[in-house]
């Protein structure tokens, strides 16, 4: 099929219906690890084509700590390949999309009679610089260490390690890496389940797949399926007669505004109640506390929501390192939740180990042309992308997928030479370049007359919910307000003190009638306020965890 980048999402689903010709492969999951492998196949030569259930990004790789990094506590753990791999990677990321993937000041500080000890964090961090091949470290004593975080706890402070690690908006990443896709020849569409499995007898698979929002049911054919549907694999697995293997494990977050809680860099601390390590963090302009690490039971089609206890967990971490804070929940803004995919082993419950102690290894099984990925890290996409390509080169005969994954993102020349994109920040015009890549000259051409100023009470520019409706196939509002910008995380009850303007400047470029937009925004404060706003029994649970930490 020809570059169906440009086409709306009816005109490709139009196209894909009626296509007889087998694809090389369909990628079932449209989040970062999915993304990764549709762009790897379609820059291999690959015919591919994505469906994802629901929106892109709409499940964990929306949902994460937005953390580009190695990992030092799999380090702690011995897991020596995984955190080499991800440091490298993060290096990677940075280097090709700088304004995307953004490295960040971290801090850990050294207390008395606590572990571990500044001796046995230099340890880890010489390690780390040895994987990332620099040295980027640096111990900063009592004095430097209250200077660096005004404001924390300097009850029994010796110091603290400096390190670098990277930061990125995780639904921008996978909207970028999705495009550069399309702009290789991929086939992308999101709101198309796929909910059979059969063999054709010839060596083909044939899915039944249902347009979500019609309820239509299709079927299309291929001679690979991936599925990378993260912590819904088991689904698709289980029809192939396999056991389940994914143990859901639930990461929340809460957001503060910046002025409450003013933090430039991340503080990572181990929290007081059970030696979790957790972070306080700049993002978007607010500060961010999380995450969470418990086993989630829920059913996974209905989006997570944080939990009382999990909420009363990140306020009594975030006041005792800041006591004089004193956070409420009143102070969150919003939070989220994301479910992560642990694999277990075959001969073991996974449940019998501790969720932060659980490892993040990716796997890649193979059944008879049926290739799952799942597990891993935001940070490692490449890698596990590079991996299903091996796996899929015995299917796919004539077709060379070598070193397609040399590299994410090409290098892009800057051909930005209009006034508007002159007058913007140096800042504001680098984070555009990572967010849009190749794509921002056309966006700065096509928006409307003053797009490039921003959405009140963020950082956020009118021109980019412009360029989403028009090119990033939004279904739904809260396709745009929560994953194609995160108007929804950054502002009070979700942005509706906006509701107007939005509805002034966006309704018509998004083709709906009055009574369609007023469906669509009673739909959105919905699912904000059951899945990204405070569940409503916070107030005790917080009130009896403050006084456990505090007793403690």
């Amino acid at each position: 099929m020809a570059n169906t980048g440009q086409l709306s999402r009816h005109e490709k689903l139009s196209l894909i219906k009626q296509r007889s010709k087998p694809w090389d492969m369909v990628v079932v999951g449209g989040g970062i690890t999915g993304a990764g492998v549709a762009l790897m196949a379609a820059r291999a030569g690959l015919d591919v084509l994505l469906l994802e259930k629901q929106d892109y990004a709409w499940g964990t790789s929306s949902r994460s700590s937005k953390m580009v990094h190695g990992g030092l506590r799999y380090l702690s753990q011995g897991e020596f390949r995984l955190a080499r791999e991800s440091v490298r990677e993060r290096e990677r990321l940075m280097q090709e999309a700088p304004g995307l993937i953004e490295p960040m000041s971290y801090l850990f500080p050294f207390r008395e009679k606590q572990f571990p000890t500044r001796r046995a964090f230099s340890v880890l961090l010489n390690i780390y610089g040895y994987f990332a091949r620099k040295r980027d470290h640096k111990y900063l004593d009592r004095d430097q260490t209250i200077a660096a975080l005004p404001g924390l706890n300097e009850h029994g402070l010796l110091g603290s390690a400096q390190y670098t690690d990277a930061l990125t908006d995780d639904s921008r990443l996978v909207l970028r890496v999705l495009a550069d896709a399309r702009r290789s020849g991929a086939t992308t569409l999101n709101y198309a389940a796929v909910k059979m499995i059969h063999s054709d007898g010839g060596g083909s698979k044939l899915l039944e797949v249902q347009d979500q929002e019609t309820s239509e049911v299709f079927a299309i054919s291929t001679k690979t399926v991936i599925n990378a549907t993260g912590v819904w694999a088991d689904d698709l697995r289980e029809q192939l007669g396999q056991t389940k293997r994914i143990r859901p494990l639930r990461g929340s977050h809460i957001v503060v505004a910046s002025w409450r809680m003013p933090v430039h860099q991340c503080l990572t601390y181990l929290h007081p109640q059970d030696k979790r390590g957790v972070f306080i963090y700049p993002w978007l302009g607010r500060t961010v506390i999380g995450t969470t690490d418990l086993d989630h039971s829920e059913d996974l089609d209905q989006e997570a929501a944080i939990k009382p206890e999990e909420v009363a967990y990140l306020l009594a971490g975030a006041n005792h390192n800041f006591p004089g804070t004193k956070l409420t929940e009143k102070d969150v803004i919003s939070t989220w939740s994301g479910v992560r995919p642990i694999v277990g082993n075959k001969d073991e419950d996974p449940k019998e180990l501790h969720p932060s102690k659980a490892k993040r290894d990716h796997v890649v099984w193979d059944d008879d042309g049926t290739i799952t990925v799942t597990g891993g890290k935001l940070t490692t996409f490449r890698v596990m992308a590079e991996q299903v390509l091996e796996t899929c080169a015995t299917y796919l005969e004539g077709k060379n997928t070598a070193r397609a994954g040399d590299y994410v993102f090409e290098p892009q020349q800057s051909t930005l030479d209009d006034k508007a994109s002159r007058d913007l920040p140096e800042a504001e015009l680098k984070r555009l370049q990572g967010y849009y890549g190749a794509d921002l000259p056309t966006l700065i051409a096509a928006m409307s007359p003053n797009g490039l100023s921003f959405i009140s009470g963020t950082n956020r520019t009118w021109a980019e919910l412009e360029w989403a409706i028009m090119h990033e196939e939004v279904v739904h509002l809260d396709d745009l307000l929560l994953r194609r910008t995160r108007i929804g995380l950054v502002l009070e009850e979700g942005g509706t003190a906006l509701a107007g303007e939005l509805e002034t400047r966006l309704r018509d470029k998004l083709g709906w009638s009055m009574e369609k937009w007023q469906d669509e925004w009673s739909r959105y404060r919905k699912i904000w306020r059951d899945h990204y706003s405070l569940p409503s029994t916070c107030t005790s649970q917080e009130q009896d965890m403050m006084h456990e930490v505090t007793a403690g």
